[in-house]
Order: structure tokens, then sequence, then C-alpha cells
């Protein structure tokens, strides 16, 4: 179910202004209409994957939360708390990142009238965190071909080892990443100062009025702003 870019742009700013300003049941509802919309998009994999370690966290942190385990448990105990509420703004931008064309994106900013300067640097992230998470990916690919594996006994008896094996080649590729990002960016004119033509077609359809209808409502629940409040208030 293909949405136009700034449905997505609103659909990103509700669930990430949710996760610290509003109880967690807001959140939950923000995680399922994201979660419907990969299911459309053939991500069923992720959406189980996410809903297991969402739930886990949230369950074993409801469990330690109230029981007195030390300093390293109540850093455990933050931490889980941390994953507990930024997971749903995640699955959000997860979405959004896999799901949005450079093209259609850029269309969608030309159309609010948004400056290059704030619309090529949001560009650049959109195409980094994939391509970062793709390295990463195959970097792990390559260290298992090696015999090299995250929990091996060769990395728990060093696990220091796993920096060298794992992170030192992220570092490397990023900055490789980071240069090949800036080339591409210089090879298609795009400059603060100019304006760039793009042919993507965008537009509202029927599902963009679902999704933005469903971002106001939960907005206008999480305000306690409903019919009959709105009825109360003006009535005789």
């Amino acid at each position: 179910m293909k949405l136009d870019p700034r449905t997505k742009l609103l659909l990103t700013l509700v669930a990430n202004g949710m996760i610290f300003t509003a109880p967690l049941a807001y959140s939950i509802l923000m995680v399922l209409a994201t979660s419907i919309l990969l299911i459309f998009e053939g991500k069923w994999r992720f959406v189980c994957a996410f809903f297991f370690v969402y739930l886990g966290a949230g369950v074993f942190f409801d469990a330690v939360k109230s029981l007195d385990i030390g300093t390293s448990g109540t850093i455990i105990v933050a931490s889980l708390f941390l994953i507990y509420r930024i997971m749903p703004g995640c699955v959000v931008l997860y979405y959004v990142m896999t799901t949005t064309k450079v093209n259609e994106f850029m269309a969608g900013m030309s159309r609010m009238h948004v400056p290059n300067k704030v619309t090529i640097p949001l560009i650049v992230m959109i195409r980094f965190f994939p391509t970062l998470f793709d390295e990463a990916r195959d970097i792990g690919h390559a260290m298992q071909m090696r015999g090299i594996r995250l929990f091996s006994l060769r990395t728990l008896t060093n696990p220091f080892s796993i920096l060298e094996y794992r992170l030192v080649p992220l570092l490397v590729s990023l900055t490789k990443i980071a240069d090949e990002l800036s080339i591409a960016v210089v090879t298609r004119g795009l400059s603060p100062e100019t304006r760039r033509t793009c042919i993507a077609t965008i537009g509202f359809r029927v599902q963009d009025v679902i999704v933005f209808v469903y971002c106001l409502a939960v907005v206008a629940l999480l305000c306690g702003i409903t019919p009959f409040s709105v009825i109360l208030e003006d009535g005789p």
C-alpha cells in the first residue's frame, strides 16, 4: 500500500512526538498502524521479530522494575525502558526509510516548499542508514564464512575481539559510504541554491486519507478532544 511522502512524514512526527510525552498506549496505537503498513509491504518477518523483542522487553521490564537488583541491574532496567519507549519510533522510521524513494521524498518536500538546506540532509540520512545496515549485514556474513560468530567460543573468551572483527570494518565502511554519498549528491546536482525538477508522481489517495485521519484521531485522543467534549463545550 503506497503512501504519499507527506503522509509518511506526518506519521513519523506523530509517532516520535509520543515517545516520551504520551502514555505507552498511544505509542502502541502508532506501532499497530505502522505494523499493518509493513505487512502490506511484505515485511511480516520484521513485524514478528519486532513484536517478539518489544513485548519481551516490556514483560521483563515490568517484572524487574520493582525489584532491588543493585546498580548493574538498574542499568539493565533503564536500558530496557529506553528500548521499550524508543522502539515504536524506530519502527516508524524503518518503515519510512525502507519504503520511500529519494525522488518521491524530494517531490513531497518541494510541494511543501521546504528549502533545500533542510531537504538535502534528510535525503542523505534516508540513504545513509539503509546502506549502513546492508554493510553491517554483509560484514556479519563475511565473518560467519570465516567461522567468527557473535556468540561463538572465540568471541566469548575474548569479547574485545568483536570490536576488531565487526566494528573496525564497519567504521572503515562508514567513511567510504559518506564519501560515496557526497559524490552522488554532487553528481546529481543537488545544492541549496538550485531548484531540482522531479518526475516522480505523488499525490494523496484513499489510503493517505485513512492514515491522516488516524493520526489526527490519535492526537485528538491524547489531547482529550472528542466529539462529545466538543459538543459539551459548545452547548447552551
